[in-house]
């Protein structure tokens, strides 16, 4: 039994491993060292994509950078056949050729209703309608090709009988849609409400896309534009691998777009350098950068316990012995003992004992 449980859980851990959708592939955000080039080839390799599965352009509407894998191999379009389509619809409404409020009977609404089920909500019993008012199917094929530069021995045959496109094809016809997205207005706003959440709009969460997407039989495929700091125009067709490769192209090409356009730090830089460039000896001696104060001691000296001055005390006394004798022998007139002391506190002069000890250090 346990040994039974134990093949149990191995099998379900491999089971797990099989199941890890491809999203788990990590997208780069600093392409300071790696090219588009070299992203686009580590996402495909990550993901099993190659030219049997995977078609890619991209056109930077700003810069005019663009790129390109495969972009002319033929695949299954999915919905993605309803943006030219209604491009078409939206010229004629404005040469005149139809009215708005024209009712398509192959489509069973009016043309304004027609536009609106076929763009937010991919009717495709509304887009079939379109398509075969138009005429047969190979008439609206070549009506298409108005949006196509590519020439007549660059489109396979499986583009005139069947619902073939290529990202190359999709590319053209956004370019011509952004160039006149004045005229598109109301398409563009349709486009911008379609299916949110998923495809395009599952990788690229922090900016608006106006898209067309499209599913069959294991065809997932998504077109349009991607409001970034540089809008761009992405056309990605898929067969038979992970839905999720669809969104994770739209935000590996969203990461690189945001990436050229972040803020270069050249301030910083010229800093950097500017120190770096100061030689070592040339720069000013410590002593000059932080002067010391000199001590006290040095700059006003004074010897401890300097006695007080002797030369005017003497001087003093002897003044006073002389005034003293003159008057004694001056007849004896008063008689009057005058101590040292009184005398000295009368001119102002201590004993030299008492000041010092009275005074102190000076």
């Amino acid at each position: 039994m346990k040994h039974w449980m134990g093949r149990g859980l191995l099998l379900a851990a491999l089971l797990a491993l099989l199941t890890i959708p491809a999203w788990a592939y990590a997208i780069p955000t600093d392409y300071s060292e790696l090219s588009l080039e070299d992203a686009v080839a580590e996402f495909m390799e990550a993901n099993g994509l190659d030219e049997s599965n995977y078609s890619v352009s991209y056109c930077n509407t700003v810069t005019g950078e663009t790129y390109a894998f495969n972009d002319a191999a033929f695949m299954t379009a999915g919905s993605t056949y309803k943006l030219p389509l209604n491009m078409y619809y939206y010229e004629m409404e404005r040469e005149g050729l139809i009215a708005p409020d024209a009712y398509i009977s192959r489509a069973g609404t009016t043309l304004d209703q027609a536009h609106y089920q076929s763009l937010v909500h991919s009717d495709n019993d509304v887009s079939i309608g379109m398509l075969y008012n138009l005429g047969e199917f190979r008439d609206y094929k070549n009506l298409m090709r108005k949006y196509f530069t590519m020439e007549d021995d660059e489109i396979d045959y499986i583009y005139y009988v069947d619902n073939y496109y290529c990202t190359r094809m999709m590319m053209d016809a956004l370019t011509y849609l952004y160039e006149y997205r004045a005229d598109f207005e109301e398409m563009i706003g349709y486009m911008k409400q379609a299916q949110p959440g998923e495809y395009f709009k599952a990788g690229v969460t922090d900016y608006e896309v106006a898209h067309k997407y499209g599913f069959f039989e294991g065809a997932v495929s998504d077109v349009g534009i991607i409001y970034a700091p540089q809008p761009f125009l992405l056309a990605v067709y898929t067969q038979d691998v992970e839905i999720s490769v669809v969104s994770q192209t739209a935000a590996l090409f969203t990461a690189y777009n945001v990436w050229q356009n972040l803020p270069e730090e050249e301030d910083n830089q010229s800093v950097e350098l500017e120190v770096q460039q100061v030689p070592k000896e040339e720069l000013p001696p410590a002593e000059a950068e932080t002067p010391q104060p000199e001590p006290l001691q040095e700059a006003a000296p004074e010897p401890e316990n300097e006695p007080a001055p002797q030369e005017t005390s003497s001087f003093e006394w002897w003044m006073v012995a002389v005034a003293l004798g003159v008057f004694l022998l001056g007849g004896g007139l008063v008689k009057l003992f005058v101590s040292p002391a009184r005398l000295g506190k009368k001119y102002g002069i201590a004993d030299e004992a008492e000041e010092t000890e009275t005074t102190g250090t000076k």
